[in-house]
Parts: structure tokens; C-alpha cells; sequence
């Protein structure tokens, strides 16, 4: 029986009540209250209504704007930077008069990061030299946003930095180079090692300051180290393939011992994350242990045996090894689940 078919049953057995004279008009009235039998969910109406309104209402300033005002960029500065202040503003208020809602200020204030980058482009447009040294703009942007992170202590906007930081780290490179590649070459991926291996570096003594000074910040550290290692883990699994490449002088791969020597720094790299995960309980570094470990496994295979093994053997391999991990990891989640309530 459903609630509201329940909720029409106890109004007609309160009628009867009533109609017996067991119960009085005014205690009617006060128990039938607590048993609606309307068919309308207002709540779910009103988010709907709230909903359609924010579209409607975007979509007449979209037509207003179109039909009305004649586009320029500097308009469209100007309207950029009222909409970031209007964001954090209103995040900021949001903050103040309902401290109980955290992530919709934040959401917010992650909204008018995305603003204050397309601000930042808008202007590059406006005063542009000609250079078409996009990167710079993204410079400035990380310049802006980590410490608009810190200030406002949003996680979502450091993780918006660290997207920042790699797309401007690549495009810098890719441009100083200027073989136009952008960072999907990686040009020198060794680069990208060194800057993964700085923000983890970063990302560690954050987190040991978390305990003491930093302590309003924490869950940042988080974002520093998973960034760090991302990046290490992306540049050491291109480098495992190709070597230390330059594509300005010309694609080449790198020899037999060259290839080694980036395999087992990757591999030891992820044997320690293993070991730090388990030792330190962080999920997220046994997380990125196994998930490149078996990358690096499956890039061996295919890039270096998949040609000598038969097809069908070699799919067999790769769907029978996929399938007894996901098999495997499933019993380890279990098991941990069966430990943490031995009562289930």
C-alpha cells in the first residue's frame, strides 16, 4: 500500500470515529491533518517551478541581450565582471545567512572561477599584441584562483587551479617549443615528472602542516598530492612507451634501456604509493598504485608481446586477466565490508 492510498484509509476510519461520536470535531480536524491524501508533492513541484523559472528566465536575457544590445567584448567584460561578483557575493551571503548549506556557496564560487577565466580571456582579446601567447592568460588565472582558494577555503576551486596549472604548464611548454603541439605531444615528458613530483612534494608537507597551522584547510592536501601524482603517473606511462621525446626535432622512440629504465621508475613508483597507501590508510594512493600498476601491466603486454601471441590467445588473456581483477577486487571490498560489521 502506498502512502498516500494508507494515508485514505485512516481519513475514512477517522470519519467513522467521527460520525460515531468517539471523536470530537476539533480532535477530527487535528488528526486528519497529519494524514494528507493530496496527490500533489509540492516540494517536488516547487524544484521543478524553480527549475523552469531559472531556464525561462536565462533564455528572455539570452533573447534580450540578442535582439536588444549590439555584442562587443567589451560588453562582454563588463557583464563578466558582474557575474563573478554577483557569484561570490552571493555565495558569500549564502554563507552568512544559512551556514548550514555548504556546497551550494561553493558551487557558486566555483561558478565565478569559470567566470574569472573567461573574464581573463575576454580581456586577452581586447588588448591582444598579436603574440597569441594564450598560456600567459591561464598563468594569470592560477595566480588568481589558488589564493581565491585559500581566502574562501573551497576545495573546488584548488581542484579548478590544478586543471588550470596543467593546462598552462602543457600550453607554455608547447609554445616556448613552438612545434604547436600543445601538451597531447608532451613534448620532453620528463618535464611534466618534475612539476608531478613538485606539487606532490607540496601536497606531503601540506598535509603534515594540516596537523598544526593549516588546520582550517584540511582535506586540501588531498588535492595537491592526487594532482602531483596524476600528472607523474600520466608523463611515466608516456615515457614507458616512447622515452624522453622531443617532437620539435623529430618523432623517435627511445631505446631498450631507456624504456627499461622509465618502466622500473614507474613501477617503483607505484610499489611505493602501495606501500604508503597501507601504511598511512589513504585510499586514494593505493587507488592510484593499482589503477596505473595494472596499466602499466596491460601497456607492456600490447605494446610488447600482444604481436608474438595469437589473437584469439591474446584476448583470451586480456578479458580472463580483466575479469579474475574485477572478481578479485570485489572479494577484497567484501571481505573488508564482512571485517568493519561482523554482525551483517
Amino acid at each position: 500500500m502506498t502512502p498516500a492510498s494508507l494515508n485514505r484509509a485512516t481519513r475514512r476510519e477517522l470519519d467513522d470515529l467521527l460520525r460515531d461520536g468517539l471523536l470530537a470535531p476539533e480532535q477530527h480536524a487535528a488528526l486528519a491533518v497529519r494524514y494528507p491524501v493530496t496527490r500533489w508533492d509540492w516540494r517536488a513541484l516547487g524544484r521543478w517551478f524553480l527549475i523552469l523559472g531559472a531556464v525561462t528566465l536565462a533564455a528572455g536575457l539570452c533573447v534580450l541581450v540578442r535582439d536588444y544590445l549590439e555584442f562587443t567584448l567589451e560588453k562582454l567584460a563588463i557583464g563578466l565582471v558582474v557575474l563573478v561578483a554577483a557569484l561570490l557575493g552571493g555565495a558569500r551571503w549564502l554563507v552568512q545567512r544559512r551556514p548550514t548549506m555548504v556546497w551550494t556557496p561553493r558551487a557558486l564560487e566555483l561558478l565565478g572561477g569559470f567566470a574569472i577565466i573567461g573574464l581573463t580571456f575576454t580581456l586577452g582579446l581586447i588588448y591582444s599584441t598579436g603574440s597569441g601567447n594564450w598560456p600567459a592568460l591561464l598563468l594569470i588565472d592560477l595566480l588568481v584562483l589558488v589564493p581565491l582558494a585559500y581566502l574562501l577555503r573551497n576545495v573546488l576551486l584548488l581542484v579548478l587551479s590544478a586543471v588550470v596549472f596543467f593546462s598552462w604548464f602543457g600550453g607554455f611548454t608547447g609554445y616556448a617549443s613552438g612545434w604547436g603541439a600543445y601538451w597531447f605531444g608532451m613534448s620532453y615528458p620528463l618535464r611534466f615528472v618534475g612539476a608531478g613530483v613538485a606539487i606532490a612534494l607540496v601536497g606531503v608537507a601540506h598535509l603534515m602542516a594540516e596537523q598544526g597551522p593549516l588546520l582550517r584547510y584540511r582535506g586540501f592536501a588531498k588535492v595537491w598530492l592526487s594532482a602531483g601524482i596524476y600528472f607523474t603517473e600520466m608523463a611515466l606511462w608516456i615515457l614507458s612507451i616512447f622515452g624522453n621525446f622531443d617532437l620539435e626535432a623529430g618523432w623517435r622512440t627511445g631505446g631498450a634501456s631507456e624504456l627499461l629504465l622509465f618502466n622500473l621508475l614507474w613501477a617503483g613508483m607505484n610499489a611505493g604509493l602501495l606501500l604508503a597507501g597501507a601504511r598511512t590508510a589513504m585510499g586514494m594512493l593505493t587507488g592510484y598504485a593499482v589503477t596505473f600498476g595494472v596499466i602499466q601491466v596491460y601497456t607492456l603486454y600490447f605494446a610488447h608481446l600482444a604481436e608474438e601471441v595469437p589473437l584469439f590467445l591474446s584476448a583470451l588473456l586480456a578479458g580472463g586477466s580483466a575479469l579474475w581483477l574485477a572478481v578479485t577486487l570485489e572479494r577484497h571490498r567484501r571481505g573488508r565490508a564482512d571485517r568493519a560489521d561482523p554482525a551483517a
